[in-house]
C-alpha cells in the first residue's frame, strides 16, 4: 500500500512539473521538457500523454529541427479550464473572466453603496449566473483581491480599514455559496503577481510594488518570489512620515495614508480654496476612488493653483515614501500604480527625483523606477493566477 501512495505522489509531482514547465514556455517539445526537467524521456512521454488525454495540454505546431524529425511542440489548451477574478474596492466591485493564459473572456465594473460581505456574495452569484453559458463545467476556481491584512491559507480578512471589515471569512462565504474553490490575497500583492505573470519585470529578483489612490499599498519581491506573511506583504501606507500628524483609519498618527490618500489630498484642497464651488463641491464627495478622483480633476479645472499646491506636497510625502523604501529594501525595481497615476505629471518626476537624491549613498543608482502598464485589471490578473497556480502546479490539489 505505501509502495502504490508512493508511486501515485511521484507520479503528481512530475505531472505538476511538467505542466508547469510547459505552461511557462512558449511551446516547447518533450526532449527539451525532459532536458529542463531532468525526467526521463519516457517518463516525458508518459506525462504528457496523459495530460493530452485529460485536455489540459495540446500539440499545437512544430519547431526547427536540426536533423530528423522535427519536434513537436507543446502548450497548455487554455480553454480547458476558466477563472473568476474580483477586486473588492471601496464602493464598487471589479470582475474579470478569464481562460488559463489570461486572456479576458468577460468583464463587469459593479458599482456598490456599500461593500459589506453578504452583498459581495450576492453580488458574486449574479456574476456567475450571468457568465454561465461562458463558464459551464470549466471553472477552476475564484479568487479575490482586497485590501488590508489578509489571511490566505485560512481565505479570511483580518482587518480591512478602508472596507471595515474585520476577521471577515469571504473565500469560505463564497465557497459554501457557490461550490468553487476560492482564494483570497491582499489586493497589492495580487498586484505584484500579475506583473510577474503579464508585466515587465523581467528579470529583476528584487523588488517593491507601491500603489497610490484612496490607499495606499505595497508588496515586495525577494530573489523572484513575492514576500508573504501571515499579514501578507506588509502596510506601506502606514509607515510614518510625520511625527504626530495627521490622525489615519488605523488609529496611528502621521501615516502616509493620512497624508496622501486621495480623500486626505481633497481634505487639503477644501482647507486652502478660496473657491465657494470648490467648498461646495467637497461637501458631495464620498469615500469612493470615482468621487474623489472627480473631485481632484474638478480642482485641477475650478482652483489650479491650489491644487498644484497640494501636488506638490503630495510628491514631496511619495518622495519620502520612496526613499524610505529604497533605504529599507536596497530594490533593482520600484514599480508604482494605482490611480493617483492619473495624475502622474503632477507628481511622480519630483517624487523619484526626491527618491533618487535623498536615499543613502549610491542605493539609489541602480533602481529601475516603472510604472503600471497592465492597469486596471492587474488587480484581477494576480489572483486568478493565484489560482492557477494552486489548482494546476501544487502537489496535493
Amino acid at each position: 500500500m505505501a509502495s502504490k501512495a508512493s508511486k501515485e505522489i511521484m507520479k503528481e509531482i512530475n505531472e505538476k512539473l511538467l505542466l508547469r514547465a510547459i505552461y511557462e514556455s512558449d511551446g516547447i517539445d518533450r526532449a527539451s521538457l525532459a532536458k529542463m526537467t531532468g525526467l526521463s524521456p519516457a517518463t516525458v512521454t508518459k506525462v504528457v500523454g496523459d495530460l493530452i488525454e485529460i485536455g489540459l495540454v495540446e500539440e499545437t505546431g512544430v519547431a526547427d529541427s536540426t536533423g530528423g524529425r522535427k519536434p513537436i511542440l507543446l502548450n497548455v489548451r487554455p480553454g480547458k479550464s476558466c477563472v473568476l477574478g474580483l477586486k473588492i474596492g471601496v464602493g464598487y466591485l471589479d470582475y474579470s473572466l478569464t481562460d488559463l493564459s489570461g486572456s479576458v473572456l468577460a468583464s463587469e465594473r459593479k458599482i456598490m453603496e456599500n461593500t459589506v460581505p453578504e452583498e459581495v456574495v450576492s453580488a458574486t452569484g449574479e456574476i456567475l449566473a450571468k457568465w454561465s453559458d461562458l463558464i459551464g463545467e470549466r471553472l477552476l476556481g475564484i479568487g479575490i483581491a482586497v485590501s488590508g491584512i489578509v489571511d490566505s491559507l485560512r481565505g479570511v480578512v483580518k482587518n480591512s480599514f478602508l472596507l471595515d471589515w474585520k476577521d471577515v471569512p469571504i473565500a469560505r462565504m463564497i465557497s459554501a455559496g457557490y461550490a468553487a474553490k476560492t482564494f483570497v490575497m491582499n489586493d497589492v500583492d495580487s498586484f505584484a503577481l500579475a506583473h510577474f505573470w503579464k508585466g515587465n519585470v523581467d528579470n529583476h529578483k528584487n523588488c517593491v510594488f507601491i500603489t497610490l489612490g484612496i490607499g495606499i499599498g505595497g508588496a515586495v519581491a525577494i530573489d523572484g518570489k513575492l514576500h508573504l506573511t501571515g499579514a501578507g506583504s506588509g502596510e506601506f501606507g502606514h509607515m510614518t512620515i510625520e511625527h504626530n500628524g495627521n490622525l489615519c483609519t488605523c488609529g496611528s498618527r502621521g501615516c502616509l495614508e493620512a497624508h496622501a490618500s486621495f480623500e486626505a489630498l481633497a481634505r487639503k484642497l477644501f482647507s486652502i480654496t478660496a473657491s465657494n464651488e470648490l467648498k461646495e463641491l467637497y461637501s458631495s464627495v464620498r469615500a469612493t476612488e470615482t468621487s474623489e478622483i472627480h473631485f481632484l480633476k474638478r480642482a485641477l479645472e475650478i482652483d489650479r493653483a491650489s491644487a498644484e499646491s497640494v501636488f506638490d506636497q503630495y510628491a514631496t510625502d511619495i518622495g519620502i515614501a520612496l526613499k524610505n523604501l529604497v533605504n529599507i529594501f536596497a530594490p533593482d525595481y520600484v514599480l508604482i500604480g494605482g490611480e493617483a497615476l492619473e495624475f502622474s505629471a503632477l507628481f511622480l518626476e519630483k517624487s523619484i527625483d526626491y527618491a533618487k537624491e535623498n536615499a543613502f549613498s549610491s542605493l539609489a543608482d541602480a533602481v529601475k523606477f516603472d510604472t503600471d502598464r497592465i492597469g486596471e485589471k492587474a488587480w484581477t490578473l494576480g489572483c486568478i493566477y493565484r489560482v492557477i497556480e494552486s489548482e494546476l502546479f501544487t502537489v496535493g490539489k
